[in-house]
C-alpha cells in the first residue's frame, strides 16, 4: 500500500510554543501512522517507532533530542517542553552528552560516530591531542587521560564518554604540573608532535605510581612513538617529576 505524506507548512520564524503546536505531523495510509518533528534546518525528523508485538504493533515515540522513549506523542511533547526548553529537534541519530574537558563542562551534540579525539579536537578545539597515525590507534599521540586513565582518543566512541571528565597536555600545563617543567628541562622534544601524548601518559603514570622504575616508565611510554627519536630523555625526564613531586626540589 502506498503512503502519501501530507506535510503542514510552517513559518520559517517560529516560536517554540508554535513548533510544539505544530510538532505532530500526521501522516495517512498506513494502520500506524508515522509522526515528524521539524528540525531547525526545515527537514523533517521521525520520531515514530514500531515495534511489532504477539498481538499487535505499538508504536513508541523517541524523542528527537536524547533519544528517550514514550508511549504517546502527548508524553513526548511534554517531556521536550520540560527537558529541552528551547532546543530544537535534531537529525536523527544525533546524540547530545556532557563532557568535562580541562576542567570546564562542555555539551555537545555528536554523531554516533565520532571519536573522542574527533570532538576534543575537531569540535572543541583542544588542538593539543594530536593525530599521527590517522586514527589506527598506533602513535599515542591523541592520548588523554579520561576519568583518570590515559586511553588512546582516536580508540574511543565520543557517545561512551558522556559524564566523564577529560585531561589532555594542554591542562596539565594549565595546573603547572612538574612534568611539563620536566620536559622542557630533558629536551624531550624535536618537531614536539608527539609531545603531548608523552606528557600524558607520563602525568597518568605518576598520578598511579609516583616513584616509577626506569622499567616501569618503559612500559607506560612504549605505546608512543617519537619520529625525532628522542626516547633516552623521557626516562630521566618523568624520574625528575617524579622526585619533584616528593618534595626532593
Amino acid at each position: 500500500m502506498s503512503e502519501e505524506k501530507e506535510t503542514k507548512k510552517i513559518p520559517d520564524q517560529i516560536t517554540r510554543r508554535q513548533f510544539l503546536r505544530n510538532a505532530g505531523i500526521a501522516v495517512g495510509g498506513t494502520a500506524v501512522g508515522s509522526t515528524f518533528f521539524l528540525s531547525a534546518c526545515g527537514k523533517e525528523v521521525e520520531v515514530t517507532k514500531t515495534v511489532a508485538g504477539p498481538t499487535q504493533t505499538v508504536t513508541r515515540y523517541i524523542c528527537p533530542v536524547c533519544s528517550q522513549e514514550f508511549d504517546s506523542i502527548s508524553a513526548l511533547k511534554d517531556h521536550y517542553d520540560a527537558m529541552h526548553d528551547g532546543e530544537s529537534p535534531v537529525i536523527s541519530g544525533k546524540k547530545k552528552i556532557t563532557i568535562i574537558v580541562n576542567g570546564k563542562k562542555y555539551t555537545p551534540l555528536i554523531n554516533p560516530e565520532w571519536t573522542l579525539q574527533h570532538l576534543v579536537r575537531e569540535e572543541l578545539g583542544f588542538t593539543d591531542v594530536k593525530d599521527m597515525c590517522v586514527g589506527y590507534g598506533a602513535c599515542g599521540a591523541c592520548s588523554v587521560i579520561l576519568n583518570g586513565r590515559s586511553v588512546l582518543s582516536c580508540m574511543v566512541l565520543a557517545n561512551e564518554c558522556d559524564g566523564m571528565e577529560v585531561q589532555t597536555a594542554l591542562g596539565i600545563a594549565n595546573i603547572q604540573h612538574p612534568i611539563t617543567e620536566s620536559y622542557t628541562k630533558y629536551l624531550t622534544f624535536q618537531c614536539g608532535y608527539c609531545t603531548p601524548g608523552f606528557v600524558v601518559t607520563a602525568k597518568a603514570l605518576l598520578d598511579k605510581n609516583p616513584n616509577p622504575t626506569e622499567d616501569d616508565i618503559r612500559k607506560a611510554l612504549g605505546g608512543n612513538l617519537c619520529r625525532c627519536g628522542t626516547y633516552p630523555a623521557h626516562i630521566p625526564a618523568v624520574l625528575d617529576a617524579a622526585e619533584t613531586l616528593a618534595g626532593g626540589k
